[in-house]
């Protein structure tokens, strides 16, 4: 099994609360609760504290560029692979041979090739494996992968495959490169040969693997398996693959929520390591962002194999249908008996278990929820097959039988003290309990059961919707455990964390979805950063709908979160919404900076973006409760979402909106180069100038070397490589001729026509995050391009092969792999810095006593900054690039360079950037 991350930080802390608990709720005859009656009526008044400031325009923010690479899920793969196998084995080997297109027929034209020696294309064989690997893997599972007909069909596909490896092989598109073709069309005809590119390099490395499993794939010959008694066809057999289909969904659903179990549980020990150690309580925060960034991803996972399973699968449109299909297939044979003698109309298996998953709906939801079912579905079944009344009579035993069943798989509330008895005798009849349906799935079965989930949410989602949009869900508490929860005594998700995330974590979220920040914008990047947000925001909008897998998977994922840190639940709370805290108070000081500053414009640009960031703190509101939006999940893709979108993304916007970066960067790596300033002289410089040393925007390639300090910096200040250059020797020009003449004419009032026009024609190519931070290319932009796989032993990926867990786990790992590298880059408060800049340079103009010169100047009147680029790169750059001596040289009977050099240090030595960073990084502890 693919393996997470390791973490590195935690933390203990006792909670004191009240274990006064009450116990409520509606309970109709079947003893089914109806939690309807936990809304407490039309609830109360919207607070007005919901939403702070004035909604901004967000769509400035919109990025269309994402990479979306959808590679083909395992039930396509899978598929495609066996019905490719099948097709080319029944078109090598004619029809007076092989006989009908029966699962046998495969053995005698494995034999016939035999005979003939026939010349196999690899990627066969690779269809072969793949077929092979998955359903054996499917008949390992505790469902028995399929009736007889499956597992013989395994029987088949491994004599097949101990047969066809001997014979010899046609050249592969990897043997053509290996052998040297050269043109595109050479390879492009080899590569026509593996239809899954996208796993042919591993396949290929398997067929070269000693250790392959022999007992899948033997390496000695195994007996020709007994014809089927009943012959099967090949077509009906390929239609029958519903139930393989769901048993990969799950499996692949709980290996997935153990990757999101892995990433929490690792945090209390190195919460307690890094206390022991003296390390600031906000370091933790790496571990939330990546713990969150790792789940967000895995959501996004999630929702695609729902799709695709649905499009494999037309009738999976609920996990009701999925889980009949799965768990009631003796009583699908039953009711299609029933069918057979009573019904005048044809329905095949699958629209019989449609049926029994919709009568599974019916428990789900509550008994007084007007979509609710329960009354009527029988009779509309038996209507539309033509049913006589005794098959009726028999449906309707079916109905209360499967309702009796479902109460004690999935008991919530009073529900487990009121069916104790019948659940005593179902337990000494058939040896099961609750929450016995998904047995082997660790993760999502049993004591974690994610159908307990699923069951909370669709009877909350009746809740949704009786509440008028102008009222507030006001919970009646204790209906699902000991109100207030207190954290410290969760051991299993059902039962324990009912009360949790029915009392305070879905009453929250929809007031936050309804008249919060989430009710007024589709956010930016959202659907890249905050998955579980996006699914929160569509179960409020659509609450009656069935529950779907990916919606359950994210809130479950958010209850594995709590279940794995409930120790520390409190200290993880406290750090979360301290931090979130110190991100606002930098913004907040940022804008102050902005707003002292006479000489910097608060362009519209500024402001719009300045004020999206600052509203983003509306998603921390006290209104809406600590537990709901600082639990790990929920608090982890906040802080995501402000480190993402509001620190990156839109720091970038606003760190260089007055080239205030590029022209204090390119400064000081002037001053570095001549030896006037050294490295670890300015801390805070230091740290800036890593983050932002390989930026295309503030560089446009390698660091200048003296002598191309005015050139490079006009390329990066917009202009063409011609005009930069034309500067650049006009700069040369002016040191060498000494700039002391302009003490009666100013050095800006003779600039030439020709340079005036490079100004206005002049386009700055912008900071992109994607440059200064891999993770933000990873988890904001989807590029995985370069991903390498450092976690898998080669056993590993030959036995995940097939697998999604294998793609989004190499992708996840790498992904906090780099968020672990960039820890200084992602804690360091880009709006705060650029403010700090701009005042620098507003700060170093009045120094120079340059001001005077600015506002007097005819071309610059308009936008001072530009005329301040000009005397910076001509004059104080050129003195740095041409002078014999930049120390001795005077510009307006000023020694320009020590000036600027000792007030840059005064400055930006006076500047910590401990308080500049809205976490500490790890690796920092003082």
């Amino acid at each position: 099994m693919p393996h997470g991350k390791k973490g590195r930080s935690s933390n203990k802390k006792k909670h004191k609360g009240n274990t006064n608990a009450r116990r409520s709720g509606n309970v109709n005859r079947s003893g089914n609760v109806d939690t309807s009656a936990q809304g407490g009526g039309v609830g109360s008044r919207i607070p007005s504290n919901v939403l702070q400031g004035k909604s901004p325009n967000f769509n400035e923010f919109e990025k269309t560029n994402a990479l979306q690479e959808n590679y083909p899920t395992v039930y396509s793969r899978y598929k495609k692979a066996t019905e490719s196998f099948i097709r080319y084995m029944m078109d090598q080997c004619p029809e007076e041979i092989r006989g009908a297109r029966t699962v046998d027929a495969l053995c005698t034209v494995a034999d016939w090739m035999e005979g003939q020696r026939h010349i196999l294309p690899r990627s066969i064989l690779q269809d072969l494996k793949l077929a092979i690997r998955i359903r054996s893997r499917v008949a390992k599972s505790v469902y028995g992968g399929g009736d007889s007909g499956h597992k013989h069909f395994i029987l088949v596909l491994t004599y097949c495959w101990t047969v066809l490896n001997r014979l010899p092989k046609e050249e592969n598109f990897y043997d053509a490169v290996s052998k040297g073709a050269q043109t595109i069309g050479e390879v492009e005809t080899a590569e026509k040969v593996n239809h899954f590119a996208a796993l042919g390099e591993l396949d290929n490395e398997d067929d070269d693997d000693a250790t392959e499993d022999i007992e899948i794939f033997p390496s000695s010959p195994v007996p020709r398996p007994e014809p089927a008694p009943e012959p099967m066809s090949l077509d009906d057999l390929m239609k029958a693959e519903d139930r393989i289909d769901a048993i990969l969904f799950l499996d692949e659903l709980d290996e997935l929520m153990g990757f999101v179990s892995r990433q929490y549980e690792v945090i209390m020990p190195n919460l307690v390591s890094n206390r022991r150690q003296g390390v600031p309580p906000s370091a933790l925060v790496e571990m939330f962002l990546e713990a969150s960034v790792a789940t967000n991803m895995i959501i996004q996972k999630v929702q695609q194999l729902e799709t695709d399973l649905q499009v494999q699968h037309e009738h999976f449109t609920t996990p009701y249908r999925l889980l009949a299909t799965l768990v009631l297939p003796d009583v699908t044979r039953h009711v299609t008996e029933v069918l057979r003698e009573h019904a005048s109309m044809d329905c095949d298996e699958r629209a019989v278990a449609s049926f029994l998953g919709d009568c599974m709906e019916c428990y789900f939801r509550n008994p007084s929820d007007d979509l609710n079912r329960k009354d009527d579905i029988v009779k509309e079944f038996c209507a539309e097959q033509g049913m006589n009344e005794t098959g009726r009579l028999e449906l309707q035993e079916v109905f209360n039988g499967l309702q009796k069943v479902v109460s004690l798989e999935v008991p919530i509330g009073p529900e487990l003290s009121m069916n104790a008895g019948l659940a005593s005798r179902y337990a000494r009849v058939s040896g099961l309990s609750s929450h016995s349906w998904l047995p082997k799935c660790h993760f999502i079965g049993g004591d974690r059961s994610i159908l307990h989930t699923i069951r909370l949410l669709q009877a909350f989602g009746e809740v949704v919707r009786n509440t008028p949009q102008d009222r507030q869900i006001v919970p009646k508490r204790g209906i699902f455990g000991s109100s207030p929860w207190r954290p410290g005594h969760s051991r299993k998700i059902h039962n324990d964390l009912d009360e949790l995330l029915m009392s305070d974590i879905l009453p929250s979220w929809v007031l936050m979805c309804r008249k919060g920040i989430l009710s007024q914008h589709n956010l930016p990047r959202e659907n890249e950063i905050c998955a579980l947000l996006v699914k929160l925001r569509a179960y409020v909008e659509n609450p009656g709908r069935p529950t779907d897998w990916s919606t359950a998977f994210a809130v479950h994922a958010l209850l594995t979160a709590i279940l794995e840190t409930d120790k520390i639940f409190d200290d993880i709370v406290d750090i979360s919404k301290q931090s979130f805290g110190n991100y606002f108070e930098q913004v907040k000081h940022a804008l102050k900076i902005a707003e002292q500053e006479k000489d910097t414009p608060l362009s519209r640009a500024y402001v719009q973006n300045m004020f999206s960031i600052a509203f983003l703190d509306n998603l921390g509101l006290d209104v809406f409760g600590n537990r709901a939006i600082w639990n790990p999940l929920c608090g982890g893709t906040i802080l995501s979402y402000i480190c993402y979108f509001g620190n990156l993304e839109g720091g970038c916007t606003l760190i260089d909106c007055r080239s205030q970066l590029r022209i204090t960067m390119h400064l000081y790596h002037a001053l570095r180069m001549t030896g006037i300033l050294v490295k670890g002289q300015i801390p805070f410089l230091d740290m800036v100038f890593d983050v932002f040393s390989s930026s295309r925007a503030v560089w446009e390639g390698p660091l200048p070397k003296k002598g191309e300090f005015v050139q490079r910096f006009w390329v990066c200040f917009g202009m063409n490589p011609k005009a930069a250059k034309q500067f650049s020797h006009k700069a040369k020009n002016e040191v060498q001729r000494g700039s002391n003449r302009f003490h009666r004419r100013g050095p800006l009032d003779d600039i030439a026509p020709e340079f005036e026009e490079s100004f206005r024609t002049r386009r700055l190519r912008p900071i992109e995050p994607s440059e200064i931070s891999k993770s933000f290319r990873r988890f904001c932009d989807r590029d995985f391009h370069g991903v390498q796989d450092k976690y898998h032993t080669p056993d590993q990926r030959r036995r995940n092969k097939g697998s999604e867990i294998y793609e989004v786990s190499i992708r996840v790992n790498d992904t906090l792999d780099a968020i672990d590298e960039e820890q200084s880059v992602l804690a360091f408060n880009y709006v705060e810095c650029g403010a700090q800049m701009e005042q620098f340079l507003c700060s170093l103009s009045r120094v120079l006593q340059w001001d005077p010169i600015l506002s007097s100047a005819r071309t610059f009147r308009q936008d001072k900054r530009q005329g301040f680029a000009f005397l910076f790169a001509q004059f104080l750059l050129g003195a740095l690039d041409y002078a014999d001596d930049p120390v001795d040289y005077e510009f307006m009977q000023c020694p320009l360079v020590p000036l600027t050099a000792m007030f840059l240090e005064k400055y930006f030595s006076s500047v910590s950037p401990l308080l500049l960073r809205w976490f500490t990084p790890v690796a920092i502890k003082d």
